[in-house]
């Protein structure tokens, strides 16, 4: 199936602060103008922005004063901003511009229940179960994608090509990959002497991961962030170009 799960987050960090803020919305970008536009489709109960007064269906234009042209332009305003700080966007209503202020607060690990998804939660941490190239893990990857798959499926047999191009293509700009099975050591260590994979491999021995994410179909992929946020959820056999695309406008 090749489509991606449509609800974007704007959930940018700062830097590498201790506490990570974040407005505390979910929305779809949609054109706007000669611009894009953030439609607010969702705001964290906790956040700065429900006390601001953003509502669904508001589209955010600017941001400390910047149009909106990609989300770039978020990401680079919101690198530097730190948990108490008031961030100023520039949205429409009911067909008339406002400027509120946005108080950032410290974002939390888990909002499935803003998104309806994983996507924007934080990824459950890795544990001593690489089973092959652990060595080649890095030690701050800018994007990483996990690929969670299985000997016996065939998409997955599809998929491993795909993601292998790309890993090689674009590892050295700080692109990680993850295989992530559930099967047993014996069957993984034969698949891989004759389907090698160059990035590293891992054994969710427990099926703690897969559970976690609600993986119910397999190959599912998952793109994070620098800082272990899901970005996006492909399931079945993705599109290796548009694949591409979206790892290179993370690693913007």
């Amino acid at each position: 199936m090749r489509w991606i799960l449509s609800v974007a987050l704007v959930l940018m960090l700062a830097g590498f602060s201790f506490a990570n803020p974040w407005l505390g919305l979910a929305f779809k970008q949609e054109p706007y103008k000669n611009q894009i536009a953030l439609n607010v489709v969702g705001v964290h109960p906790s956040s700065g922005a429900l006390k601001a007064n953003i509502q669904n269906g508001d589209l955010i234009v600017k941001i400390n004063g910047k149009k909106i042209t990609d989300m770039g332009v978020v990401k680079s305003e919101l690198s530097t901003a730190k948990v108490g700080q008031k961030v100023p966007l520039e949205i429409v209503r009911n067909g008339k511009l406002q400027t509120v202020r946005v108080e950032l607060t410290e974002r939390p690990d888990d909002i499935s229940s803003l998104t309806g998804s994983s996507i924007g939660s934080k990824a459950v941490a890795f544990q001593q179960n690489f089973y092959r190239n652990a060595e080649k893990r890095k030690s701050k990857p800018k994007v990483t994608l996990l690929d969670f798959w299985a000997t016996w499926c065939g998409p997955c047999r599809q998929t491993l090509p795909i993601v292998g191009r790309l890993y090689e293509k674009l590892s050295s700009r700080g692109f990680e990959v993850i295989g992530v099975s559930t099967e047993q050591l014996s069957v993984l260590e034969q698949f891989y002497k004759e389907h090698p994979s160059p990035y590293p491999l891992y054994r969710d021995a427990t099926g703690e991961m897969n559970r976690h994410y609600g993986i119910s179909a397999i190959p599912t992929l998952m793109l994070l962030d620098e800082n272990g946020y899901i970005q996006k959820v492909w399931p079945g056999v993705p599109s290796e170009k548009a694949l591409e695309k979206a790892i290179l406008d993370a690693l913007k």
